[in-house]
Formats: C-alpha cells, structure tokens, sequence
C-alpha cells in the first residue's frame, strides 16, 4: 500500500513539472554536478570531516539529502525544482564548510591574544631591574623555549595545543608582574635612540597595565572603588592625550603625559588590591 501511495505521489509529481521549458536542462545539471563535487572530493569538505564538528556533519548529511532529490526531479525533468534544491543544497553545504571552519578561527584568535598577552609581560617583566624578577636564569629560559614551542605548533595550525602552552606562562608572568607592581614603583633601565622610541615603548608598558587590570580578581573594598575608578578614568584621558601629541611628533609631551597614565594605573592597581 505504501509503496503504491509513493508512487501516487511521484506520479503526481511529474504530472506537475509537464510543459516546463527543457532547454535549461543543461544548466540545472551543471548546478548540480557541482553540488555533487563539493559533496564528494572537495577540500572544504575533507575539512569539515576532519572537524568532527557535529553541527557541520549534520548539515553535509542534509546537503547530501538535497542533491539525491536535486537529481531526482531533474531526472523526472522538473527542472524549477530541480534548480531551487541544487541552491538549496549549495547553501547547506556552505553553511556546513563555515561552521566546521568557525572553531578553527576561535582558535587562530585565542592563540594570538595568548601570544599578545604573553609578548607584553615579558617586555613589562624585562623593563624592571633584574633583581626583582623572582625568575632564575633557567627559569626565564624556559619560558622563552615555550613561548617559542607555542609559535612552532601554531606555524603548524595547532592553535589549540599551543594557547595551552602559553597558559602557564602567561599565569606565571602576572604573578610576577602583580608582586611587583603591587611593592614598589617601577622604572625603566632601558636606554633609547630617540623620545619616539621611548614613547613606543611606554606605550607598550601601558598596554601590559591595562592586561594586568583586566585579567585580575578584584578583590577592592566598597571604600575603594570610587578611587580606582577615578584613578582609570585619568588613565584613560592621559593615554588619549599622549596619543595627541604624539600624532603630532611632541615627543616630549607624549613621554611626559603617557608616564603619568602609567604612574596613575600603578596606582590602581595597589587601590585595588588586585589577586592573581
């Protein structure tokens, strides 16, 4: 019975598409020709298997599914259907390829914001007398080698694998960092060719506070917290106006102004009472 009722229904079907316009046909089976090559042997789809995403194989099934009724009715020469599926199935198929690719993005991004955050503290770490680093030699040597062993596996696209190398690091870094903002004010050893450099420099300084603050505890008492946010506030004015004049190649006025949002995020996060 059943099997009479389908084919009722495909009967029915190809009832429908009579009298429709049949010089398309080639195009329609080139639409689908490529839907299938995609479906079959494509780069993008090796990707996506490879993914094992669950979301981006359930949508190749549903494309798969689309192409075997996209050659059905241009078998049974309804060729508006026909046309209207191979899109349909062109449309899953990409969709498929974008969300299997989508976690290896969120990957690439988080390794680069791992490699960022890692590359500012050491410069902040490096800028302090290396008396207070609490990192012997070796330890400082090894941190170099993962950060380098990161970068390999990433030039290889384990971007996965090498952000968890960096976690330690980087979780080591602002243990130092916060002990020593949090004991003492801190200077700069370094000597520079012209204020421009120095300037980039205390730029990048500045940039490893606002890591710092945001990757903290906040651990500050109710008292404290109008003082921070204030402290913050001259920060950011301070930086803006350093960025003014150094757009304008006042190179003193830029130093001056970019070392007092430094000295003014140092004190907030001593307000703070930041943990780590």
């Amino acid at each position: 019975m059943l099997a009479l009722l389908l084919l009722g229904s495909s009967a029915a079907v190809a009832a429908s598409c009579k009298g429709e316009d049949l010089s398309k046909a080639p195009q329609v089976a080139q639409k689908i020709a490529l839907l299938e090559r995609l479906l079959t042997n494509s780069e993008p789809l090796r990707r996506a298997e490879a993914s094992g995403d669950p979301a981006a194989l359930e949508q190749v099934a549903g494309a798969r599914r689309i192409l075997a009724d996209a050659r059905q009715a241009l078998d049974d020469d309804c060729l508006a259907q026909a046309s209207q599926l191979s899109s349909d199935g062109l449309k899953a198929a990409t969709a498929a390829f974008k969300a299997a690719a989508a976690p290896d993005r969120r990957q690439r991004e988080d390794y680069e914001a791992a490699l960022q955050q890692a590359t500012t503290f050491m410069l902040s770490l490096e800028s302090q007398p290396r008396e207070l680093w609490g990192l012997s030699v070796d330890d400082f040597t090894g941190i170099e080698r993962q950060i380098e062993r990161a970068e390999s596996l990433a030039s290889n696209g384990s971007f996965a694998e090498a952000s968890q190398l960096l976690l330690p690091v980087n979780d080591r870094l602002q243990r130092r960092l916060f002990e020593i903002f949090n004991n003492k004010t801190v200077y700069y050893e370094k000597t520079f060719a012209t204020p421009a450099d120095l300037y980039a420099y205390l730029k990048e300084q500045y940039s490893g506070y606002q890591m710092l603050l945001q990757s903290g505890q906040k651990t500050a008492s109710y008292s404290a917290v109008r003082r921070i946010d204030t402290l913050l506030s001259e920060a950011s004015t301070q930086h803006a106006q350093a960025e003014t004049h150094a757009a304008a190649g006042e190179w003193r006025e830029a130093v001056t102004t970019m070392e007092a949002a430094i000295a003014s995020c140092e004190q907030a996060i001593r307000a703070t009472g930041y943990s780590y």
